[in-house]
């Protein structure tokens, strides 16, 4: 099987379900239970790991769950990049790693863009969701302290 890294990288959600028997509802309901698992998952690696590192420091659970769903899109990504499998891409790599990260969905699109060798707008999407993403946590914070 040809690996998706050498094809050119789609959107991680179908934006048209091949599969049959996958209705709109469905995908919806694979979406969902995709969705509850990751974020039930995301709870507890970030719990056990903040309790482990007795409150403290570098947040670990963060990187680890980061990490963890990048591996699992590119895994689920490369597995199903033909969209035959359109309904594990909507379970794990829409539902799961969008309830469990979507720094997944942020890490795929630009390995995209970087391999189709799109380096502006490689750049521009890898600061312009760090450094907006800052600037939003900021002015949500100050907008709460003003409103409190």
């Amino acid at each position: 099987m040809e690996f998706a890294i050498n094809r050119r990288l789609r959107l991680m959600t179908p934006n048209e379900i091949h599969t049959e028997g996958v209705t709109m509802l469905r995908a919806v309901l694979l979406v969902m239970f995709g969705a509850s698992i990751g974020g039930a998952a995301r709870f507890l690696i970030s719990h056990y790991s903040s309790e482990l590192s007795h409150h403290h420091g570098f947040p670990i659970g963060t990187l680890i769950v980061n990490v963890l769903g990048s591996f699992v899109v590119g895994f689920v990504l490369t597995w199903s990049a033909d969209h035959t499998h359109d309904r594990w891409r909507l379970l794990a790599a829409t539902g799961f790693c969008g309830g469990f990260t979507t720094f997944s969905a942020f890490a795929y699109e630009s390995i995209g863009l970087l391999r189709q060798s799109q380096m502006l707008a490689f750049a521009l999407n890898v600061a312009l969701n760090n450094v907006l993403a800052f600037l939003a946590l900021v002015v949500g914070a100050v907008l709460h302290r003003r409103a409190a």
